[in-house]
């Protein structure tokens, strides 16, 4: 009976993130009331309560959620066949993907952008920037990106332009046009990283992850 209790707490907890997901993604953190959470959810307010104390809860809730999430695709990703070149893009196009896709990579994403931090800065961003620029000196060594750029601001830069192609395009097409910017985005990119000997790579590259 015990076990059924714990189960049946921890579905109405990821309940609760789920749709507070729903309700930041829609209204932002600042527009989004505990009252239209309860609404969004179907519960009562004690139900909330119990599970998370206050809307900062909630949104810390639904960022872990998110960064749990993206760690798993960049985790996948490492673990996958392919160049490290090919790598990097299909982690940014994989992930461009989730945004859209995926309410509460999406409610993670909006979160990042809004919330101030006065304590532990937020793992999302870092962990894509060190993944990448791990990537990219493994890139520089196979040959792949001309050796006279610096790792780390190759991936600063990668993960910058993601982060602003995506809330671009939010705003102007409710990213629908999300894959064909990102996939804009590698083709500058690429021209200046690539070698010229290894540019017949692009093409194949920017397919890596096809449009769905």
């Amino acid at each position: 009976m015990r076990e059924v209790q714990q189960e049946r707490a921890i579905a109405t907890r990821q309940h609760i993130i789920e749709s507070a997901a729903a309700v930041f993604d829609a209204a932002g953190f600042a527009g989004a009331s505990l009252g239209r959470i309860i609404e969004q959810a179907g519960t009562t307010r004690g139900a909330l309560h119990f599970h998370f104390p206050a809307k900062e809860a909630l949104a810390n809730a639904v960022l872990n959620e998110h960064n749990s999430r993206m760690s798993a695709v960049v985790e996948e990703v490492i673990r996958s066949d392919g160049s490290a070149l090919e790598k990097i893009v299909v982690i940014s196009k994989t992930t461009a993907r989730m945004i859209d896709k995926d309410v509460l990579v999406r409610a993670g994403t909006r979160l990042l952008m809004e919330l101030t931090y006065t304590g532990d800065l937020p793992v999302a961003y870092r962990m894509w920037i060190d993944a990448c620029e791990n990537m990219v000196s493994k890139a520089i060594e196979d040959g792949d990106i001309v050796p006279t750029i610096s790792p780390e601001t190759v991936a600063y830069l990668v993960i910058s332009s993601l982060a602003g192609i995506q809330m671009v395009s939010s705003v102007l097409s409710g990213r629908s046009d999300l894959d064909q910017r990102v996939d804009e985005m590698w083709e500058v990119l690429l021209l200046g990283l690539v070698p010229a000997d290894r540019r017949w790579k692009v093409a194949g590259l920017l397919s890596s992850v096809p449009r769905t």
